[in-house]
């Protein structure tokens, strides 16, 4: 019998199997590979977690990152354009007669440029050239002839009562429109010899105001849009509440009705051509009262 171990040479050791007491010696390469696949399996599940922070559809940041938080501001409004011309820098005062249609309803927009406000009391002379805009302001009461509501005329109470919220003041030349219960206006333009008068209010901050009276004529406010003082008229009759839409969708800020119908009123352009918008009626009452421009 042919002893085969005695046969293999050196360089041909096989194991073919491990005596008693002997060391193992492919150990070291399990551990090896115990090893890597404990490092494979942490970076998968670190790649998990990773991915399961992105923000995908429908899922919230985990983390918290303020460097993308865009604070937000009080209020993102939309530039408001002024509707006048005012590239021209000479100073002259004159009144920027435009027309424009908002919502199928034509309207008159005058705006008076470089001119002094205040109110009178009595008809305007139209011969007066220094007035660039004049139309009615407060409306008077039937019943006695008087102005309805609280009026100050140069310093000087004439009425007092809260008939409309809508009012108007001026002080240190500086219309201010608005709609309110109660305003300091009132006292103010008695300290300091200004003017003040009460309206039906018709667009507070933007927002539309309904009133009571109904049927339609001829519309007639004050406004501020954006800082911009402007008197809207509107050409055919038209509601309250269509008139004050027109005026919310001309982005006007506040707006207080002025008398309307085919009530007095006149104007000069910058080339001092006169125009009547509406010629002055027979009769009148004794209080009657205006807001105009003039020439400082």
């Amino acid at each position: 019998m042919i002893n085969r171990i005695d046969e293999i040479q050196d360089d041909e050791l096989r194991v073919i199997g491990r005596p008693s007491g002997s060391e193992d010696t492919r150990k070291p390469r399990k551990w090896l590979w115990i090893v890597m696949a404990v490092v494979i399996v942490a970076a998968v599940v670190a790649a998990t977690i990773i991915w399961s922070r992105k923000p995908g559809p429908g899922n919230d940041p985990v983390v918290f990152d303020p460097s993308t938080v865009v604070e937000p501001t009080d209020s993102i409004k939309e530039k408001v354009e002024p509707l006048g011309n005012y590239a021209d820098t000479t100073g002259k005062a004159y009144t920027e007669h435009l027309k424009l249609t908002i919502n199928d309803i034509p309207l008159d927009i005058y705006i008076p440029h470089n001119a002094k406000p205040s109110l009178a009391i009595g008809t305007p002379d139209i011969f007066d050239k220094n007035i660039v805009l004049v139309t009615q302001a407060a409306d008077i009461r039937a019943d006695n002839g008087k102005i309805n509501g609280a009026f100050v005329l140069a310093g000087k109470p004439m009425a007092w009562g809260l008939s409309k919220k809508g009012y108007v003041g001026i002080i240190d030349d500086k219309i201010t429109v608005g709609v309110a219960d109660n305003s300091p206006l009132f006292e103010e333009a008695t300290e300091k010899g200004g003017y003040f008068f009460r309206q039906y209010p018709l667009v507070d901050n933007g927002v539309l105001v309904d009133n009571e009276p109904k049927g339609k004529a001829i519309r007639k406010a004050i406004c501020d849009r954006a800082g911009e003082i402007i008197v809207v008229m509107s050409i055919s009759p038209e509601s309250f509440h269509d008139f004050a839409q027109a005026l919310v969708d001309l982005q006007v800020d506040n707006a207080v009705y002025l008398v309307g119908s085919d009530s007095y009123g006149f104007f000069r352009d910058k080339y001092d051509h006169f125009t009547q918008i509406y010629e002055k009626r027979r009769g009148g009452y004794k209080y009657e009262n205006y807001i105009k421009w003039t020439i400082e």
